[in-house]
């Protein structure tokens, strides 16, 4: 969530900038499909929520890599988790009238200037992982996140034994992904009978806020006997306080992601296991819609991927996976 001086900043921003938009589309009008012109541009802008976080930095690398392949120009920026940084750097990308908009939101309201500045100057945007409010796309790819949080569930409750006291460490609640994966996971959750949610707090997607948040609940929560961390950069925060009071045998850890510390974790045993939804394999889908689009090609209005499950037995099998795509990189030394 963005503090009071951070929400006067976009606020600002997004003022100044409406002065330069004609046409724009109301929350939701025309989102669909889109055939569009070939605009003949062979550039992208994509604008990241943030590097601070491995996911983004596959997601990064996958598109660079694919947008090599294509031929594409790829002009990458990081918000640094701030709406006001992440519309001046789209301010910044249309008004040099770049050929497509890629953005990944800061959270899913304020990316809607962003989006309907563009819509102005009729330049195709499109999102992926987090999904504006308001504006039209050209398309949107993401994971299922609802499905990712059931697949979670699903499994913490088999890690459990069916009964217990679990946790839910919640990701960024501003995020439509944040809050799909914990709505698919308290719906799955709670068909079982034997399980009790003891605590869900927020930890915003982020390691060391993770730390904080389960070293309080596990003061507040003792005998607990699961946890569900919405990404496994909150699952390795989370981990590393179950070390520190010698609970990481016993409580049992999923994630959600398949970084390369999960997968190393969920190998040694330390974790149960994550949701494994390949970043670098969405860079690379993002680029291949990016020139569908500036092609002029028609391109659905969603395009949604599944993460796969990964537990200790198939954590190989899945590294070897990444390798085939090309990234080497996200594959932990414990399992090359």
């Amino acid at each position: 969530m963005r503090v009071a001086r951070t929400t006067r900043a976009v606020i600002a921003v997004t003022a100044a900038a409406a002065l330069a938009l004609t046409g724009c589309s109301r929350a939701g009008e025309d989102a669909g499909a889109s055939t569009g012109k070939a605009s003949g541009k062979k550039d992208a802008t994509i604008i990241m929520s943030t590097l601070n976080n491995p996911f983004f930095v596959s997601v990064k690398n996958g598109a660079q890599a694919q947008a090599a392949k294509l031929g594409i120009k790829l002009n990458v920026q990081n918000a640094n988790n701030s709406d006001a940084a992440a519309l001046n750097q789209a301010t910044t990308a249309i008004s040099k009238q770049t050929g497509i908009l890629i953005i990944d939101p800061v959270s899913t309201q304020s990316a809607t200037s962003s989006v309907t500045q563009a819509n102005g100057a009729n330049i195709p945007v499109m999102a992926f992982d987090r999904k504006p409010s308001g504006g039209k796309l050209a398309t949107f790819v993401g994971y299922d996140a609802v499905q990712a949080g059931r697949n979670a569930a699903k499994s913490l409750a088999e890690a459990v034994g069916e009964k217990g006291k679990v946790v839910e460490i919640q990701g960024l609640l501003g995020t439509n992904v944040a809050q799909d994966r914990s709505k698919g996971f308290n719906e799955e959750i709670a068909k079982h009978k034997g399980i009790t949610v003891v605590a869900k707090q927020a930890a915003d997607f982020d390691r060391a806020k993770a730390l904080n948040v389960m070293t309080n609940v596990l003061q507040a929560n003792p005998g607990i006997n699961g946890v569900y961390a919405a990404n496994d950069e909150m699952a390795m925060g989370v981990l590393s306080a179950l070390k520190a009071g010698n609970l990481s045998k016993k409580v049992k850890l999923v994630g959600n992601d398949g970084i390369s510390d999960a997968l190393a974790a969920v190998a040694a045993g330390d974790m149960y296991s994550t949701n494994a939804e390949s970043p670098f394999a969405l860079g690379q889908k993002v680029m291949t819609l990016a020139a569908d689009v500036l092609a002029g090609k028609k391109v659905a209005a969603d395009e949604t991927l599944q993460g796969r499950l990964v537990t200790k037995g198939g954590a190989k099998e899945y590294a070897d996976y990444l390798v085939g795509l090309g990234d080497a990189a996200d594959v932990p030394p414990s399992l090359k």
